[in-house]
């Protein structure tokens, strides 16, 4: 009994101190920099992996973001795919289909699909380093030069039971998010890479609203 108790204690001692181990200084950096980010859009390479397929989907788009919350992500040209996210609204929306998924940003479906999950991550990640550790378990950190690759997984339940990881590439000297990965349970994968970044430019007027007449609007199921 004793021996177990030892063996107990030391496996809970594992992860405080990997954690304490870790060199934050790059998170630091990049996270200081998101209170400059009013506005930001991109052109994205979407990377979808799913077990039950061979080869992955890949896809071209575009994201727009304006703080603190206000999200629209298009895929394909024309889009086949549109995500938006004004306050706590979010649509996934099939424009072919003329149909739109509508759930609340605070209320995630057991399943959300992977751009849901996106639209619901907060942005910025984090208000302070603070707000970092509350939010995330962090899983591992390697920086080569400016370029820094981050591993994490969020402390929020829901979240857990659908993802294993969150993967950021991000570059320190600039602020810019380089690349996000979404990794889940099922064993599939959506990374999305950025090129083109754009910080606080003029956002045409209306970037945010669609107009959903003669679409099927219905809510996500929970």
């Amino acid at each position: 009994m004793l021996r177990a108790a030892l063996l107990i204690a030391a496996l809970a001692l594992i992860a405080p101190l990997r954690a304490a181990e870790l060199d934050f200084t790059p998170v630091k950096r990049w996270i200081a920099r998101q209170d400059e980010f009013r506005a930001v859009t991109a052109d994205v390479t979407q990377t979808r992996s799913l077990r039950a397929l061979k080869s992955p989907l890949v896809s071209e788009g575009h994201p727009w973001f304006k703080a603190p919350s206000s999200f629209r992500w298009e895929l394909g040209a024309p889009a086949k795919t549109i995500v938006l996210r004004k306050g706590d609204s979010i649509f996934v929306i099939s424009p072919a289909k003329k149909r739109a998924e509508r759930s609340a940003a605070n209320a995630a479906p057991d399943k959300p699909s992977p751009m849901q999950a996106f639209a619901m991550m907060s942005f910025p990640f984090a208000r302070d380093f603070a707000d970092f550790q509350r939010k995330f378990e962090t899983l591992s950190i390697a920086a080569d030069g400016p370029r820094c690759h981050l591993e994490v997984l969020p402390r929020d339940a829901q979240a857990r039971k659908f993802l294993t990881a969150l993967k950021l590439d991000f570059n320190t000297a600039t602020g810019h998010l380089l690349a996000f990965e979404m990794a889940t349970r099922d064993g599939s994968s959506l990374r999305n890479e950025f090129t083109n970044v754009q910080v606080n430019p003029k956002l045409a007027p209306g970037i945010f609203d669609f107009d959903f007449t003669g679409y099927e609007v219905v809510d996500a199921k929970n």
